[in-house]
């Protein structure tokens, strides 16, 4: 101590201003010591102060005891255990709101299986309704069919004469008109050939009415097959028959009457009694011009039964045209 009171050390310049630059040791060593102290001090006080808290070792005797609560361990809880209180509480605490969810999940089920049964019930109506329809459509046009059948069967009985098949009177009448109507538009003549069998009274009282029809058939078959397609023959009454051409002037129908005339005298027709019957035609014929405007199916007719009349004057068996 005496070798370190005699020697001085200096001391670092961060050791303090108060302390001079050279001092002892032993003095330089006790200062050093007295700083670390002051720095410790409220370490130790806070040592000390929690020590004063802390109970004694025989403390526990002067406490009341508490029994031990028991650990809940998850694992070693039975089956049939019942879940902590807190679960219990909550549902008792929130049980209105789970029931109302609950009622409203029902609820929101029904309601979907309501619309969906709807659904299908619609569906299955609409399907019956479409397959209604269908059956109905598919009876209106058949219907629709029949009838126009019936109307077209009806048409054709009104237009044709019965007995020979061919045009009547009406369809003539019908045929004239529009015959007039092309020709004027489009600049052609028109000629009208008017027959009549000759002495078909004879017919009827020597071998009878059913042989007087034959006779009528034939001459109707003649007259019919012995045209062009755009012609057309009809049964205008009794044994008189109209043969209506277009496009024809009077030359080319005078030649055509001419020529039916002769086939029909070369006819022959078998009574009931198996007799042969022969017989002829008379031929009026009658043209009208495109630009004849005031030519009606009547004046026309009219022009040609002059022409037979006249036909049947002159000796019957000819052709007569109008002049």
């Amino acid at each position: 101590m005496a070798m370190l009171a005699a020697c001085s050390l200096p001391l670092p310049t961060r050791a303090g201003e108060l302390l001079p630059r050279h001092i002892p040791v032993a003095e330089y060593l006790r200062e050093l010591r007295q700083q670390l102290d002051q720095k410790a001090e409220p370490q130790r006080r806070h040592r000390r102060n929690a020590d004063s808290l802390r109970l004694p070792d025989n403390a526990s005797g002067l406490l009341p005891q508490q029994p031990a609560q028991p650990r809940t361990n998850l694992q070693h809880t039975p089956a049939t255990g019942s879940w902590p209180d807190a679960s219990s509480s909550i549902f008792e605490r929130y049980w209105w709101q789970i029931l109302l969810g609950g009622s409203l999940i029902i609820l929101q089920g029904l309601l979907i299986s309501a619309l969906i049964f709807a659904l299908r019930s619609r569906r299955a109506t609409l399907d019956a309704l479409h397959d209604e329809r269908n059956q109905l459509e598919a009876r209106v046009l058949q219907r629709t069919q029949e009838l126009m059948q019936a109307n077209a069967k009806l048409e054709l009985l009104a237009t044709t004469d019965p007995l020979t098949g061919i045009g009547n009177r009406r369809r003539m009448t019908e045929q004239i008109n529009r015959e007039l109507d092309r020709g004027r538009r489009f600049g052609h003549p028109l000629s009208l050939l008017m027959a009549d069998i000759d002495h078909f009274k004879n017919v009827n009282d020597q071998y009878g009415h059913e042989a007087g029809d034959r006779v009528i058939i034939a001459v109707a078959r003649t007259l019919a097959g012995g045209v062009r397609n755009i012609d057309m023959a009809s049964r205008f009454g009794g044994e008189e028959f109209v043969l209506l051409m277009p496009e024809t002037s009077i030359a080319v129908a005078s030649s055509a009457a001419e020529r039916l005339r002769q086939e029909i005298a070369n006819l022959e027709v078998r009574g009931d009694k198996g007799e042969s019957i022969r017989f002829t035609i008379s031929i009026g014929v009658a043209m009208t011009a495109p630009e004849n405007t005031l030519e009606t199916p009547s004046t026309l007719v009219s022009r040609a039964d002059k022409a037979l009349y006249q036909a049947k004057e002159s000796g019957r068996n000819r052709v007569v045209c109008s002049g």
